[in-house]
């Protein structure tokens, strides 16, 4: 599969370095990662890049639902918020994945109070254990275990591959997930799908909100971390806890809310930070 379009529609900088995903790496200009059992390649020429995935049987209608190249996210954000604009306009072809809903659940389970050298660490660690090894363009690579293949691990060979104080929660996160199919939570109303998902072990507020929002479609769901908070602070003057801005978000940008709160966070640590 391969699939040419414009940096203004798809930008690899700005799509994997905002910390949606843990599977991706820069590599001599390319962006190369797993996802949905084949390896991704993104490079960026100028204004064009190319997308191209091998060693999966995915066909090109999924892959451009997986890099949600069909929305257009000006008509989810609100038009007259000029921070917000200033935001968009610093990141073209910023995109929001549509990733697999186990495999996020997992990742940001790891993600809690973690750095994302450790979290790719323990991630790769776990789909060399249990995930499913596959070839593609000479070299070797693995799968995302499946739900019941990290359940058989024991919580000391998780603690083994780098998991730590997590390592109870993987593992009856991932008995819950063998059970429990999360991808129907897309049908699910926005609200709904965040309760279900804070009853899976070490799933709290933020991190049931990374995964509806990265995995599950949910536009509105805004994680507010930290650092989000901080970020609100800083461009809105809105000072409040989590559920607060959560509140605060949903009243200002709507249905786009989370889409927003990847551009804001991009904007952040790329202007504010460096005092511009």
């Amino acid at each position: 599969m391969e699939i040419h379009l414009p940096a203004e529609q798809f930008c690899p900088d700005h799509v994997f370095s905002c910390g949606q995903t843990f599977r991706f790496h820069r590599e001599d200009g390319v962006w190369r990662g797993v996802a949905m059992g084949s390896i991704v390649e993104a490079e960026q020429t100028g204004t064009a890049v190319r997308l191209r995935a091998e060693g999966g049987s995915q066909t090109e209608d999924a892959w451009r639902r997986y890099f949600d190249l069909g929305s257009d996210y000006a008509a989810l954000l609100p038009a007259d918020d000029p921070v917000l604009w200033r935001a968009i306009e610093s990141a073209p072809g910023l995109r929001v994945l549509n990733q697999e809903p186990f495999e996020t659940l997992i990742s940001f389970i790891i993600s809690a109070n973690n750095n994302i050298p450790r979290i790719t660490r323990i991630i790769e660690a776990l789909c060399r254990e249990a995930g499913r090894p596959f070839a593609a363009g000479g070299r070797e690579y693995w799968t995302f275990p499946e739900a019941e293949q990290l359940a058989a691990l024991s919580e000391e060979r998780l603690r083994a591959l780098g998991a730590g104080y997590r390592a109870p929660y993987i593992l009856a996160a991932s008995e819950r997930a063998a059970r429990e199919d999360i991808g129907s939570f897309r049908e699910m109303p926005t609200g709904e799908a965040l309760r279900r998902l804070q009853e899976f072990p070490g799933v709290g507020p933020k991190v049931a909100g990374c995964i509806a929002l990265f995995a599950l479609g949910k536009r509105d769901a805004f994680p507010a971390d930290v650092w989000i908070r901080r970020i609100i602070r800083q461009l809105y003057g809105f000072d409040g806890r989590p559920k607060q801005v959560a509140v605060f978000a949903a009243e200002r940008f709507g249905a786009g809310a989370g889409i927003a709160q990847q551009y804001l966070f991009h904007y952040a640590r790329r202007y504010l930070q460096a005092g511009t």
